[in-house]
Formats: C-alpha cells, sequence, structure tokens
C-alpha cells in the first residue's frame, strides 16, 4: 500500500505488479460526458451498495474508513441527512473529539448498512473534494477511494480480486 500525504489531503492506493484499478464514475457525474470510455458508469446509489456488497461478500471483517482530509469536513456535510440513523449518532457524539484527525474509522459486517448510508449521504449531500473517503481492509488487497462528485477508484491486489469487484459492481443495485 502507497501513501500520499500533503498537509491538506492523504491518499491511499495499492501499488505493485499485480494491481488492477478500476476507475468509476456515476452515470450523473458532473463530466460525464468529457470522460473516456474506460470508466465504467453506474447509477450514483450503486455505489454505496457496491461498498456493502463487498464487506459482505468478500467476508471483510473490519473495513477502514479514512478521509481524505479530516473527519470534521466529513462529518459537516453529513450531518443532516445521517441524523436520523441511530448508528451514526452514536459515532458522531463519540466521535467529537477526534474531528480533526485522520484517524481511521473501522467498521464491522454488522454495520456495513451504516457504512452503505454514509456513502448514499455523502455522494447526494457532499460536494467539495474534502468530503472524500478512502476505504480498506485488514484482510484483503483492496482499497477503494470515493468522491463526492460522484468518483469512485478500485484498487485491487489480483486480477481474481478485480473480477470479483467488477461481478459485484455489476450486480450492485440502484434503489
Amino acid at each position: 500500500m502507497k501513501a500520499v500525504e500533503s498537509k491538506q489531503e492523504l491518499r491511499l492506493e495499492l501499488d505493485g505488479e499485480q494491481t488492477v484499478v478500476m476507475d468509476v464514475a456515476c452515470e450523473d457525474h458532473p463530466g460525464a460526458g468529457d470522460l473516456p470510455a474506460s470508466i465504467q458508469r453506474v447509477p450514483r446509489a450503486a455505489m454505496a451498495n457496491f461498498v456493502e456488497a463487498v464487506v459482505h461478500k468478500m467476508h471483510l471483517q473490519r473495513t477502514f474508513a479514512i478521509p481524505v482530509r479530516r473527519w470534521r469536513e466529513i462529518f459537516d456535510a453529513v450531518s443532516e441527512g445521517m441524523k436520523a440513523n441511530a448508528a451514526w449518532r452514536e459515532v458522531d457524539t463519540s466521535a467529537s473529539i477526534e474531528l480533526n484527525t485522520r484517524d481511521p474509522l473501522a467498521f464491522s459486517p454488522a454495520n456495513a448498512h451504516t457504512l452503505r448510508d454514509l456513502l448514499k449521504v455523502l455522494l447526494q449531500e457532499a460536494r467539495e473534494t474534502d468530503h472524500g473517503l478512502t476505504l480498506c481492509s485488514d484482510g484483503t488487497p483492496l482499497v477503494m477511494e470515493i468522491m463526492p462528485r460522484g468518483e469512485m477508484i478500485v484498487f485491487a491486489g489480483h486480477a481474481q480480486l478485480a473480477k470479483q469487484c467488477q461481478e459485484l459492481l455489476a450486480g450492485a443495485r440502484r434503489d
């Protein structure tokens, strides 16, 4: 795994000869008409559902969410849309002193729906690059970066994992 960190941002990606990179954009992405044909298009809601499917189908025991900038930007962007989510309110309450950090927030499989809801709200409400999230797991060579404009980059550690991701992405529902 490679980390690129500046004072403002933290970006994670997998590097290595076997790493496969998938570029994905929402169908309603602001620059959809100008994007290369190699970038896959999916409905906006399918991105969050894809992440939840990855957690369950690949049996990820812990999924770590790491903000591109700081948690403060993420919490501010999703506060209205997530206020009815009881599980998120607990996270919001306990994390109030950590808002100026980039410390990872761990989601277990039982909380995959909360992660999905967070991503849905982020993709609907957030607009700034500061609101991006990087997701990774401690047992699978997989890194996903989700940006609010409707962009997702999936770094899969090997071809078989990329194939699984591709299949899950194709089957991700819109709801």
